[in-house]
């Protein structure tokens, strides 16, 4: 008898023309190898998401649909696909100023009246940037990029707040030292410039141990120096959103 072909759509003969295996091609779209190797054994459906970060990395548009016409694709065809859309400081330019467009309509029309969405909106926003980078690894090439632009600060950090707070620990590269006691005051120096979530969080976090001190004290109104700390925080916000968002 004999055997019968293997199954192959269009999703594998992407990746194989690219000569990726399906880990590769994994990492490469942002997902699990398992999702690859079930929508190419056909046990599963091309989501949308799937698709639309399919055509993002190759310009080939693929569908869910009971017959494929079976397509080709080599590194030949990617690379000249890859030279076609690749930016250049002024396409970047260009492709903010878009963005930007429909982030700011986006803002805009969570803030008519009525609507009631705007920091929902905006914090969606916000996770949504720091996922896409997280997929597709782009952390140290935003470092690199800020470097670059010089936008370094190096400041000292209380060695007990470093221990508290995890991701300001590793977003200034601390090491600690079991030597070093908590009241002492370390010079550290970390890119500047990126906002989204871990620079939120670094202002939620201080704003919940002012909030902790207060209750503490019990206390229901703010002293005079806790005034001005809130202040400073709010500032030193303005200034992180000034610098992802430059004018």
């Amino acid at each position: 008898m004999p055997k019968k072909p293997k199954f192959k759509n269009n999703l594998t003969r992407v990746r194989e023309g690219l000569g990726l295996s399906q880990p590769e091609f994994a990492r490469k779209l942002g997902v699990s190898a398992s999702i690859i190797k079930k929508v190419e054994a056909g046990k599963r459906t091309l989501s949308q998401d799937l698709s639309a970060a399919i055509f993002a990395e190759t310009g080939r548009l693929l569908i869910s649909a009971p017959e494929e016409t079976p397509l080709e694709y080599t590194t030949e065809d990617h690379a000249a696909w890859k030279k076609e859309v690749l930016f250049d400081q002024k396409s970047v330019k260009g492709a903010e100023r878009v963005v930007m467009k429909l982030v700011e309509l986006l803002l805009a029309a969570s803030a008519r009246p009525g609507v009631e969405k705007s920091y929902v909106v905006f914090h969606a926003l916000i996770q949504a940037i720091e996922r896409v980078k997280n997929e597709f690894h782009m952390e140290k090439h935003i470092d690199a990029e800020l470097r670059d632009r010089q936008a370094t600060e190096t400041k000292l950090y209380n060695v007990g707040e470093l221990r508290k707070n995890d991701l300001l620990a590793r977003q200034v590269g601390f090491k600690d030292d079991p030597k070093l006691s908590n009241e002492a005051q370390i010079p550290l120096t970390k890119s500047v410039g990126w906002l989204p979530v871990k620079e939120m969080f670094n202002v939620a976090w201080q704003h919940r141990e002012l909030m902790q001190e207060m209750s503490r004290s019990g206390s229901d109104t703010l002293t005079e120096a806790q005034k001005v700390e809130l202040a400073e925080m709010e500032k030193q916000r303005d200034r992180d959103v000034d610098a992802f968002l430059p004018r």
